[in-house]
């Protein structure tokens, strides 16, 4: 049975610690197969911000954060799925209303 959405926020923002990347990888795959039962398409799965959590933690771990990219772009990227996780995970506003797209303004 999949993983809730808050379940898997809240594993995201855990791993935020840690120090081994073969066990973060691992972690990952499962979180995206459980995450494809939450999520329309490829795209939708690939950009949500429980997979932009892991996927900075592991160019966290390779040290390649910076690689190819704007600095303040991934800043704010990883700031709005921190906190989106965040709130989800401690019940702070209505997920249905909640937006995640990076060309969508802040409410």
């Amino acid at each position: 049975m999949p993983r809730t959405l808050k379940e898997l926020a809240k594993e995201a923002l855990d791993v935020q610690d840690a120090c081994n990347l073969s066990g973060v990888a691992h972690g990952f795959a499962r979180a995206m197969s459980d995450l494809g039962e939450h999520t329309r398409g490829t795209d939708e799965r690939n950009t949500h911000p429980i997979a932009v959590l892991w996927a900075d933690k592991i160019a966290h771990l390779t040290r390649t954060q910076h690689l190819g990219g704007d600095d303040q772009e991934v800043h704010d990227r990883m700031t709005k799925a921190y906190s989106w996780a965040h709130d989800l995970v401690n019940d702070d506003g209505d997920l249905a209303t909640r937006r995640w797209a990076t060309n969508q303004p802040d409410e």
